[in-house]
């Protein structure tokens, strides 16, 4: 008869409070879902049982008055990556593979840059905006997200642009191939959980911002997800509508769950391959 390891016990107890927590965690979502399927009176009378019939209107409701705020945020957050993308493996790759004059000190700046509290730069931001004639445009919800995820989009390609053998740099070249074949060609295919990585983490900052779109955004036209949904309660007079309300906010998450779950993979491999190395 095998004894049980002397490391079982606190294994056990290990995973018991993780997975303690994982239900706490997923606490919140599941009452979303189960009031998003209740109208008021489902709610007031068994709040805590699951619906019973389903309000499949509530979702249709939902959708109706948020897809032009997720198609909005769709631009401005696909935008806001791919070109955060681009200027930062440009940018990395001439830090990792080039040395030139003022080189320490400009990437110094960056470092710099990251530390600098986001809430101190929205007055500099919002007047260069505005002398720039960019309030009140797409450009303003562009420009400004993609500038702040430069920093950091950049230090985190550096870092694993660096941990490349520089063998197959030399191979390239000799081959003839220029500085942005090389890049294209033999960087960016071995960079993609890296790229990954950056690309989820500009999505979500994008995603979620809401205090820069509320500052510089009065069209209607031009919300967001977060700034459509803080107004939604009170252009369609949903005060006695939760059902109505959480099915809004169920409907505005699956975008980015479904991105989550198929970039997952990628996400973690970029960080635990080198992207967060010094």
């Amino acid at each position: 008869m095998k004894s049980r390891s002397p490391d079982s016990s606190p294994q056990w107890a290990l995973h018991g409070v993780l997975t303690l927590l994982a239900l706490l965690t997923a606490l919140p979502f599941a009452l979303m879902l189960a009031m998003s399927a209740k109208d008021l009176g489902q709610l007031t009378l068994s709040f805590w049982s699951w619906p019973s019939p389903i309000r499949w209107e509530n979702y249709w409701f939902g959708l109706k008055v948020t897809l032009h705020y997720l198609v909005n945020s769709l631009s401005v957050s696909g935008a806001v990556c791919v070109l955060t993308l681009v200027c930062a493996a440009l940018a990395a790759y001439a830090f990792s593979r080039f040395r030139f004059l003022g080189q320490k000190s400009l990437f110094a700046t960056l470092l710099v840059a990251l530390m600098i509290p986001s809430a101190l730069l929205l007055v500099p931001l919002f007047l260069l905006c505005r002398e720039l004639g960019l309030l009140d445009t797409a450009w303003v919800l562009i420009l400004p997200q993609t500038a702040g995820a430069l920093p950091l989009a950049i230090l985190l390609l550096r870092s694993f642009f660096d941990e490349l053998p520089r063998d197959l740099f030399d191979a390239a070249r000799i081959d003839g191939a220029s500085e942005f074949r090389v890049l294209w060609h033999v960087v960016v295919p071995l960079s993609l959980p890296v790229f990954s990585t950056v690309a989820i983490l500009n999505l979500l900052s994008s995603w979620n911002n809401y205090i820069w779109p509320l500052l510089t955004v009065q069209s209607e036209s031009l919300r967001t997800l977060p700034l459509g949904l803080a107004f939604l309660v009170f252009e369609y007079d949903l005060k006695f509508e939760p059902g109505k309300v959480m099915a809004a906010y169920l409907m505005t998450s699956l975008p980015l769950l479904i991105v989550f779950l198929f970039m997952t993979r990628p996400f973690v491999k970029g960080l635990t391959s080198g992207a967060l190395k010094e």
